[in-house]
């Protein structure tokens, strides 16, 4: 009985700690640092929205920890959600850069026109902080943009943007994210 116990209590430990989403580079250097300086471009820039009104901003930024004098580029992500009504923001990290261009170039921008009959493909980009889903319904495309890293500080643990009427737009969000390379 006590080894089941502490069987139980291992497994339960174990799921809790990798469950939990981790933070991105981005993040860690903000909340490590004592005093922080963020430069953000804003002539470079894509925005999606929704039919809603809902808006997800991205443009790349600078971090720079004042103290020790690490900088880092990251992708900075603004969303701004009516259900519930909400803005958040999030980042990529520069170590997860190369990788989202590659996602967004081979299995995103070849697909935009792309059309199935009684089937559907999607396709899913995890970083740290933000998941980026692209789904292929018959004539249908919508792009999705869940927060992974919230804590549940409204009653709401899932903060998602989606849009059908502005996939294209996501030869923008590659231009943004190409300047940060």
């Amino acid at each position: 009985m006590k080894n089941l116990f502490l069987s139980i209590l291992f497994l339960m430990i174990s799921i809790m700690t990798f469950s939990q989403n981790t933070e991105s580079s981005t993040r860690k250097l903000i909340n490590d640092a004592t005093f922080t300086r963020v430069n953000r471009d804003w002539s470079t820039f894509a925005e999606l929205k929704s039919g809603i009104g809902e808006t997800v901003r991205f443009y790349p930024i600078e971090v720079i920890d004042l103290k020790s004098g690490e900088k880092t580029k990251a992708l900075q992500l603004d969303m701004q959600i009516k259900n519930p009504t909400i803005s958040k923001t999030a980042w990529v990290g520069i170590e997860e850069i190369e990788e989202f261009v590659t996602f967004i170039e081979k299995y995103v921008i070849p697909f935009l026109e792309l059309k199935y009959n009684d089937r559907s493909v999607e396709y899913i980009f995890n970083a740290n902080e933000v998941t980026l889903s692209y789904l292929i319904f018959e004539r249908k495309r919508r792009l999705t943009i869940k927060l992974n890293n919230y804590d549940d500080d409204c009653g709401c643990s899932n903060y998602m943007f989606w849009t059908e009427t502005q996939v294209e737009k996501i030869t923008g969000l590659l231009e943004v994210l190409k300047t940060i390379k």
